[in-house]
């Protein structure tokens, strides 16, 4: 055996007792904070990718201080920090560059809901405006016995259950975390049968409130449809300028 065997051998123990001191350290500052085991190895891993990705000394505290707030927050719910932030290498990666962490985002359950309460404001504003031109242009449409489709009580359930459809379908649609990527975890067939299921349950509501009697589903005039349709319309653009939603239906690019 070469002298310089039990050189390294020395080197390697020496290493990880300084390690082992500095795991301890890191344990002992971050201990008040009450994380999971799991969840200390995080942030223990975060402190030292920030060293080593060469993040600005001044930002490091900041950054520390939100994600050991957002981990207490998370832990209570049972959420881990590879849940919510992948790993601690390219969590840094992502911080230093907020562009490319912003387009990364995916939806979460409350951007569903937007995202269902614009598909019902457009819905409504199409739905409304349609059967008004259509009236205006042909006031004959309107003599028929029967209001169907085209009755206010038809085109709310028909534009709330669309709005709440498709968001759901979207949310069933939407890539999953895993090992901190987003992926489709979904195969192409339970897309597709995923959508035609929400258009078919869809066509059947909207079947099934046309048939709704007069007396219930009670037809306006054309200039209230048309102004209906309007407010609605514009209404959907300051909710979606409100949220900062881009996209719908099937998609979203929040900013």
């Amino acid at each position: 055996m070469s002298e310089q065997e039990p050189r390294n051998a020395q080197a390697g123990q020496r290493q990880r007792e300084h390690l082992k001191k500095d795991r301890q350290a890191v344990g002992n500052e971050f201990s008040k904070y009450h994380l999971t085991k799991k969840n200390e190895e995080f942030v223990f891993q975060l402190n030292k990718q920030l060293e080593r990705q060469n993040v600005a000394s001044e930002k490091r505290p900041e950054i520390m201080k939100t994600t050991i707030e957002q981990l207490q927050a998370a832990q209570k719910k049972g959420q881990t920090a590879k849940s919510l932030f992948g790993t601690p290498t390219q969590y840094v990666k992502d911080l230093k560059d907020p562009k490319k962490q912003s387009n990364a985002k995916h939806m979460t359950k409350q951007t569903i809901k937007l995202l269902s309460v614009d598909n019902m404001i457009i819905f409504m504003s199409i739905f409304t405006f349609l059967y008004g031109l259509m009236y205006w242009l042909a006031p004959a449409a309107m003599q028929v016995p029967h209001n169907g489709s085209s009755g206010m009580t038809s085109i709310v359930i028909v534009a709330i259950t669309g709005g709440a459809i498709f968001g759901y379908v979207a949310w069933q649609l939407q890539p999953k975390k895993k090992n901190g990527k987003w992926v489709q975890t979904n195969p192409l067939w339970f897309r597709i049968l995923t959508i035609a299921f929400g258009l078919v349950v869809w066509l059947a509501i909207y079947m099934g409130a046309s048939l709704l009697p007069n007396a219930l589903n009670p037809r306006l005039n054309v200039w209230a449809y048309l102004i209906i349709g309007i407010v609605f319309f514009i209404g959907d653009i300051i909710f979606r300028q409100r949220f900062h939603i881009q996209g719908s239906l099937f998609g979203n690019r929040r900013k």
